[in-house]
């Protein structure tokens, strides 16, 4: 391997590893509602779109980004499993990671769309919501356990996936490579994290959020698969992120009012 390579490489794990640090850290930090809307941040396909779009065909980089609009009804998957099984153990990685899995392989038969690829994951995103409520326990201020540089060897491991996707695409193919760009690593690096730290009822609470907060991933993933044939690759790339940045802030906003209208409640709540 090239020392330019090798440098290239170490500067996708770095630049993922600090987004998902941080990004687990504010979730952590300031509730379950704020804290799943910017998990919904693009912390992972973004700096992977990044590098795609830079080394690929626009058409590649258009496919793989519908593709990977298509793969996020997976991720609702991934939650729901999650949430599903997170009271009971803290194995739930386990039933997510299956879940996705199961999801996954179906949605790869579908055309890469990025309308249809939409359709899919709007109704996939109301459905999961809606199951995860049974779900959601009451629950107090959270304090944080376990060590921060467990959550830092989480977001290396988040970024080295990015860099060997990337890096594979090629081999891939577009399809497979949008999936598993928007495979959610860093969603897996929240829940455990969070679970961990936090206890299940906050993690739940906070993924539950985090189903819509995704909207901000869909929306970065629709811009870029219709904006990159003909606005070319940084316009394109720009576009995507501020319309992911524009979701997120809208969900935040909503988060804040709903927060401030509800009446306090002391001891327990479902955030």
């Amino acid at each position: 391997m090239s020392l330019g390579l090798e440098i290239e490489l170490s500067v996708r794990i770095l630049a993922t590893a600090a987004i998902v640090v941080g990004i687990t850290l504010a979730a952590e930090h300031l509730g379950p509602k704020l804290g799943g809307a910017l998990a919904g941040l693009p912390i992972v396909i973004g700096p992977a779109f990044f590098f795609l779009v830079r080394d690929q065909s626009l058409a590649f980089s258009a496919d793989a980004a519908a593709a990977a609009l298509t793969s996020l009804a997976a991720t609702q998957a991934f939650i729901l499993g999650y949430v599903a099984v997170a009271e009971r153990s803290r194995a739930a990685i386990g039933a997510a990671v299956l879940a996705w899995l199961l999801a996954a392989s179906l949605l790869s038969l579908v055309p890469a769309s990025p309308w249809l690829g939409l359709a899919i994951f709007t109704a996939s995103m109301l459905a999961a919501r809606h199951l995860a409520t049974r779900f959601l326990r009451p629950h107090g201020p959270g304090r944080a356990r376990g060590s921060f540089l467990s959550l830092v060897l989480r977001g290396l491991a988040a970024g080295l996936l990015v860099a060997v996707v990337t890096l594979a695409a090629d081999r891939l193919g577009p399809v497979w490579a949008g999936f598993l760009i928007a495979y959610p690593i860093g969603m897996t690096v929240i829940s455990v994290t969070l679970h961990q730290r936090l206890g299940s009822a906050i993690a739940v609470a906070t993924l539950r959020a985090t189903m819509l907060g995704i909207a901000s991933l869909a929306a970065f993933a629709f811009v870029l698969a219709i904006a990159l044939p003909p606005l070319g690759p940084t316009a394109a790339f720009a576009a995507a992120l501020a319309a992911s940045v524009l979701v997120t802030l809208v969900l935040v906003a909503l988060a804040s009012r709903l927060a401030r209208d509800r009446p306090a409640r002391t001891g327990s709540g479902y955030g």
